[in-house]
């Protein structure tokens, strides 16, 4: 007998109230609620939120220590990311983004009083996201927590070696100075800007300006995109599908298919996405 090959991704919709609700964690880790949107094997998009105060670490079940790269974009609020396993600790403000690689331990607190909101792509993922935190409790425990990086402290340290240290960081602070912008089509070009774009995955930010249909693109990559803000749709004339995005919605657009950004409306939009394996 011949095994059924599992069925393409299509291209979909998820709307903010119909993403699946997931609350990561436990009582020694902290809890982390997070909405998981579109995805495939090669991507995944989801949201989470940290309360005034509220963080994650690991306990024994609950690791965040995962075998995919990762992009976030602070929606709102602040977030101090923390590697217990090297001590680098940063500070990620809303508007800016950040990236580390797969197999980075990351702890993460708000230490504000506002709440923080996230949107973030992982690259590439579990079938199912949420056998994610199975895949941690296999990995060994940290037999140290380390605080901070005081081996850049003391003679000759900081500021002075502040360009060291952040060569040396696991982490990747991106404020909007720092992505990469490039343009896409030539009859109605916009400017994209990459966050991050390396062999694992592209992740970024486009705005479309009223009454803006872009120039058909198709990514060799799987592609997942969140409205920030406005309202965004997307066109595939292939299959004559048409989405249309609110703010905290989400659409799937798998690789090798055709599609175009429309923005309908009067107001901006603004839209975050990743593509992977490759972005072109």
């Amino acid at each position: 007998m011949t095994a059924t090959p599992p069925a393409e991704p299509r291209a979909r919709l998820i709307r903010y109230q119909d993403a699946r609700h997931y609350l990561w964690g436990d009582a020694v880790s902290g809890q982390v609620k997070d909405w998981y949107y579109a995805g495939s094997r090669q991507i995944h998009m989801a949201m989470f939120s940290l309360p005034p105060g509220g963080m994650w670490r690991h306990s024994d079940r609950h690791k965040s220590y995962y075998y995919a790269d990762e992009c976030y974009y602070l929606l709102a609020g602040e977030l101090t990311m923390h590697n217990p396993e090297t001590g680098d600790v940063v500070v990620v403000s809303a508007g800016e983004a950040l990236t580390f690689r797969e197999r980075t331990w990351h702890y993460g607190y708000n230490q504000t009083l506002v709440e923080t909101v996230i949107v973030c792509t992982f690259a590439p993922v579990p079938d199912d996201i949420s056998s994610a935190a199975a895949l941690a409790a296999e990995v060994p425990p940290l037999a140290e927590i380390r605080q901070g990086r005081w081996d850049l402290t003391g003679e000759g340290g900081h500021p002075w070696n502040v360009d060291r240290a952040r060569a040396s960081s696991c982490f990747r602070v991106l404020p909007p100075s720092d992505w990469l912008p490039v343009i896409h089509g030539t009859d109605r070009p916009i400017r994209i800007d990459l966050m991050v774009s390396t062999e694992k995955q592209t992740s970024g930010l486009f705005r479309l300006l009223p009454g803006v249909t872009s120039d058909p693109e198709v990514h060799p990559g799987d592609e997942v995109a969140f409205c920030v803000s406005g309202q965004a749709s997307v066109y595939l004339p292939d299959s004559d599908e048409w989405f249309e995005l609110h703010p905290r919605d989400g659409v799937f657009v798998p690789g090798d298919v055709s599609h175009r950004w429309y923005n309908t409306t009067g107001d901006q939009a603004t839209v975050f996405f990743g593509v992977a394996p490759r972005y072109r």
